[in-house]
């Protein structure tokens, strides 16, 4: 398959023309390693009697040895003995013949091309070479010529920063943008399904979250995904934990419950339990789905984690910062706080949430900062 460098969709590799944008379609490997050294233009030397030499002026028949080893086929001269190699040079130069434009391809060329594949489905002939075009596609894949009434997809090209454009753009693990989406005022799902870099992160579920823009904000909401979408948590600023909340620090994933101290029963008779004295939550490592790891116990004013100081250690993990977060309580509720972390802390959004620009989402293994 051949993917097109302007719009990634994926092609046949005897196709030329992509079948969703009508760019031209990079060579496939196959081909390039038939001729990787193009012959230049003003010919090459030609060997006479075991020198080299230039090529003779054009005119004439092109000497057959030269000319295959040229195209990158082995030479039959090299079959036969030195003494009956050509003395007299040749007549004409070995220079590779101009490509043909789009418009004056050969339409023999074409219909194999277009033979090549056996029509799908619902396919509807192109109305300049006959080759089948699957269902949905603007533009022929063996001539590159468009479809009647049909709509080409938008180009992934980034446009100016208008009133109301908003987009997700990729950061990649260096730090530099890697491409970005455009999310328009309407629900748009975003997953492995959509293609371009999130159909390559195994991270991702087929459809994994919903955004639309309203001018002044993104709206996210997770899809229903197996890994599900984290928001990252501004430095120094708290952030209200719930129990059941999950976050995400350095590689680890973490569960926040409250403690749960208990009830008396309708008659009033205690349940017997071990002393919870001074203890409000507790954290656990997630280590798969419905399943957790070791777990840690929270009380006192605050617990701070980190990789070298804290209460809690993680010093096998080198993305977990010196100092990386805190929980407290404060009159009854929970608070997660980025000790201005490296790598940031990132809690996973259950609702429906408003992002401001500038704010950072984790999905999968891509990180993107929102633009609007």
């Amino acid at each position: 398959m051949i993917t097109c460098p302007n719009c990634g969709k994926k092609n046949q590799d005897h196709y030329k023309f992509c079948l969703g944008c009508g760019s031209d379609l990079p060579r496939s490997s196959m081909e390039a390693k038939r001729n990787p050294t193009p012959t230049p233009p003003a010919g090459i030397p030609a060997i006479v009697g075991g020198h080299s030499g230039p090529a003779p002026a054009s005119g004439g028949n092109v000497v057959p040895g030269i000319a295959d080893t040229a195209m990158g086929k082995p030479s039959p001269m090299s079959r036969y003995d030195e003494a009956i190699k050509p003395t007299a040079p040749p007549e004409s130069p070995i220079s590779a013949p101009p490509p043909l434009p789009r418009e004056a391809a050969p339409a023999q060329e074409r219909s194999a091309s277009a033979s090549a594949t056996s029509s799908p489905p619902g396919a509807i002939k192109c109305t300049t070479c006959d080759a089948p075009i699957p269902p949905g596609f603007a533009f022929c894949g063996a001539c590159g010529a468009a479809v009647p009434g049909a709509a080409a997809p938008p180009r992934s090209v980034a446009p100016s920063q208008g009133p109301g454009s908003a987009r997700l753009v990729l950061i990649q693990p260096d730090g530099t943008e890697g491409g970005h989406v455009e999310i328009p005022k309407s629900d748009v799902a975003v997953g492995r399904d959509a293609g371009g870099f999130f159909e390559t992160d195994p991270f991702l579920s087929p459809t994994h979250a919903v955004f639309r823009s309203t001018g002044t904000h993104i709206v996210v909401k997770d899809a229903g995904s197996l890994n599900g979408v984290f928001i990252k948590v501004m430095p120094n600023q708290p952030m209200e934990l719930k129990s059941g909340s999950i976050f995400r620090m350095g590689q680890e994933l973490i569960l926040f419950e409250q403690v749960d101290k208990g009830s008396m029963a309708a008659d009033g008779t205690e349940k017997i339990g071990s002393p919870i004295e001074g203890l409000w939550g507790r954290v656990a490592l997630i280590v798969g789905k419905g399943r957790l790891g070791n777990a840690f116990p929270l009380g006192g004013d605050a617990v701070v984690f980190g990789r070298e100081r804290g209460n809690i250690l993680f010093p096998e993990d080198g993305y977990v910062s010196g100092v990386h977060l805190k929980i407290h309580q404060e009159r009854g509720k929970f608070f997660l706080t980025d000790l201005g972390s490296s790598n940031g802390t990132f809690i996973k959004t259950t609702t429906e949430n408003k992002l401001v620009p500038g704010s950072l989402i984790l999905m999968g293994q891509q990180l993107f900062r929102v633009e609007v």
